[in-house]
């Protein structure tokens, strides 16, 4: 269990570091933390909030994020999204650093179309290391 909270710390201290490498490890702990966060970010707001947004009658709302897979939400998962949008972005483009990718590829998961772009990003994101640590004799 101490990976996981090494890999969400480090995930939150590097937010604004794009450069470097995330293991695979480091990477998916950290976006296994996201979604749980998400995940009670988004109960809390269904049990409290009355109000919900639907993202599609925002202005250009069908270019938001998934706006296609969650379209109705309350305030604090429409807080939350923007709020961890660098540390998993960073996470996301130093993740496709280790394995020997520009960290460019990070915007499909936005572009050219939300869920299709993640068809081709995840596996990259899966790929093992290229850079191996250096072992000292």
């Amino acid at each position: 269990m101490s990976i996981f909270f090494v890999s969400v710390k480090t995930g939150i201290r590097q937010s604004f570091n794009f450069r470097g490498t995330a293991s695979k490890s480091e990477f998916w702990f950290f976006m296994l933390f996201f979604m749980l966060l998400y995940l009670l970010v988004a109960l809390i707001d269904e049990a409290t909030a009355a109000t919900t947004i639907v993202l599609l009658d925002l202005p250009l709302g069908n270019l938001i994020p998934m706006g296609m897979v969650d379209p109705e939400v309350g305030l604090l998962v429409l807080l939350y999204r923007p709020i961890m949008a660098i540390p998993t972005t960073s996470a996301t483009v130093r993740r496709l650093h280790d394995a020997g990718r520009s960290g460019w590829w990070a915007l499909l998961w936005i572009l050219p179309v939300p869920v299709l772009g993640w068809l081709y990003l995840i596996p990259l994101l899966c790929k093992p290391s290229k850079f191996q640590p250096l072992i000292s004799s």
